[in-house]
C-alpha cells in the first residue's frame, strides 16, 4: 500500500500538476494570435506622455474594460506606435487581469512588455512595478488599474 503513494506522488510531482497555482497560466494571452481581428479597439490612436511620448491605440477582448468591471481573463493590449497614425508598431503593453489573490497590491492585473514579434521584452514573471505604480496613481477606472495618470 505504502508503495502505491509512493508511486501516485511521484506521478503527481512530475506531470499531474498537484501542486500548480490555482491562478491562470500568466502567459496564456499569448501568442496574441489574431488579437486586431478578435479584440475591439476601444481607444484610438492617441500621444501618451506615460508610454515615452508614443501614440497607443489599445484593444481588449471586452467590450469596455474602462466602463464595466473587468473579469478576470480580460486582456488589453496597448499598441506602441511612433507616428500619430498608429501605422509604425514599435512594441506591445499587455494587461491580463488574473484571478482575485495574484497580486492584490497591483489589482491582480499581469503585466508584460512585448517587442513587435511578441516576444517578452519585461515582465516574464507577470510583475511590473513601472507599470502598476503608475496605474495605481490615478484614481481606478471601475476600480481598476486600466487608467494612468
Amino acid at each position: 500500500m505504502s508503495r502505491l503513494f509512493w508511486m501516485i506522488g511521484v506521478v503527481c510531482l512530475w506531470g499531474a500538476g498537484c501542486f500548480q497555482e490555482s491562478t491562470p497560466q500568466h502567459s496564456s494571452f499569448l501568442p496574441l494570435n489574431e488579437y486586431p481581428t478578435k479584440f475591439q479597439t476601444v481607444r484610438f490612436c492617441f500621444l501618451s506622455a506615460q508610454h515615452d511620448n508614443r501614440y497607443l491605440k489599445v484593444l481588449s477582448n471586452i467590450e469596455d474594460p474602462y466602463t464595466t468591471p473587468p473579469p478576470a481573463g480580460t486582456v488589453v493590449v496597448a499598441e506602441e506606435h511612433g507616428d500619430s497614425n498608429c501605422s509604425s508598431l514599435i512594441d506591445f503593453k499587455v494587461m491580463a487581469k488574473e484571478n482575485a489573490g495574484y497580486d492584490s497590491a497591483a489589482g491582480d492585473w499581469h503585466w508584460q512588455v512585448l517587442d513587435n514579434n511578441q516576444d517578452i521584452i519585461k515582465g516574464q514573471d507577470g510583475h511590473l512595478t513601472t507599470c502598476s505604480s503608475c496605474h495605481a496613481k490615478q484614481p481606478p477606472c471601475n476600480g481598476d488599474y486600466l487608467c494612468s495618470p
